[in-house]
């Protein structure tokens, strides 16, 4: 697997979740797996400095803490957003 790859797939994932086709739920699960498994394949590069400083925080905070529901959606959609713009600006 290269780079390229790893970061088109998460990059996808991200625009699963921010398009409706799935929840945060399943955003945080799908993310983590294929970042546990793949993530080494990205690091020391700009993408995985961006990822790893925003994502992983956002899906606990927002995913696994308890709390208000609409604001957690809410900043959770807003961060992965943000992040996500940042992202593919970074991948090209």
């Amino acid at each position: 697997m290269k780079a390229a790859e790893v970061s088109e797939t998460l990059l996808q994932q991200m625009q699963h979740y921010l398009t409706g086709l799935i929840s945060k739920e399943d955003y945080a699960l799908l993310a983590e797996e294929y970042y546990s498994s793949y993530g080494h394949v990205i690091e020391g590069t700009e993408f995985y400095e961006i990822f790893s400083d925003n994502i992983p925080d956002c899906c606990l905070f927002y995913v696994d803490e308890p709390g208000n529901e609409d604001e957690k959606e809410y900043n959770f959609h807003k961060i992965l957003e943000e992040t996500y713009d940042k992202l593919k600006h970074v991948s090209k």
